[in-house]
């Protein structure tokens, strides 16, 4: 229940966020390292590691992990 809550609140402040630079996939966002971009693509996994340090999540892009395309990390402290 926490993960689907975290992962609806993750995917509104997307949605939510201006796009002011350009919109990219997550494969191709390799190509724009060190550029401001939107990344886009579905969701195909999340992970809380609730033992760790600063209790990190991992959301994965257009694959489940290990395959993942594009990994977004979200710190505990920034989840809120």
């Amino acid at each position: 229940m926490k993960a689907s809550r975290l992962l609806l609140l993750s995917l509104l402040a997307f949605a939510l966020t201006p796009i002011s630079a350009q919109t990219i996939s997550a494969a191709d966002a390799k190509n724009h390292v060190g550029e401001k971009a939107t990344v886009c693509g579905k969701v195909a996994s999340e992970r809380t590691a609730t033992s760790s340090r600063g209790e990190p999540t991992f959301i994965n892009l257009d694959a489940a992990y290990p395959n993942q395309v594009f990994t977004i990390l979200v710190w505990g402290d920034d989840r809120q």
